[in-house]
């Protein structure tokens, strides 16, 4: 079974978005459709969330316009109360600029590592046995 990924971002960033399904899927892995996921405002459908239920991981896009963004806190928290891996990039956003309740996250520049390393961990989970 393919490994999925959602991605939370704002229309606003549907372009960086869209760059980073298009990363992911050459990478191997399944992302759910950018453009039905974008959060248009603050109000979350019946699709992105049963898309955060069936994803194994969250990507969110944090810039400077979605950092405080209602819809992507709501999708955050609501990862989290799912236990997903929430694995945020930030997008010319300082580590000062971020809710308090971000630990972890990657920087933009640093995504095709993160590629690499997600890639590595897909690979391990398919070879386990069912």
């Amino acid at each position: 079974m393919a490994y999925k990924v959602f991605i939370s971002s704002t229309h606003k960033d549907i372009e960086v978005a869209r760059d980073l399904a298009r990363r992911l899927e050459e990478a191997g892995v399944k992302v759910f459709s950018v453009d039905k996921t974008a959060v248009p405002g603050e109000t979350v459908s019946t699709t992105v969330t049963r898309s955060l239920r069936d994803a194994d991981e969250v990507v969110v896009v944090l810039t400077d316009s979605s950092v405080n963004n209602p819809g992507i806190i709501f999708e955050i928290g609501a990862a989290s109360g799912l236990h997903k891996r929430i694995t945020p990039i930030l997008v010319n956003v300082e580590k000062d600029q971020i809710p308090p309740f971000i630990s972890d996250y990657v920087r933009f520049a640093d995504v095709p590592r993160y590629i690499s390393k997600l890639a590595e961990r897909v690979r391990g989970l398919e070879l386990q046995p069912a």
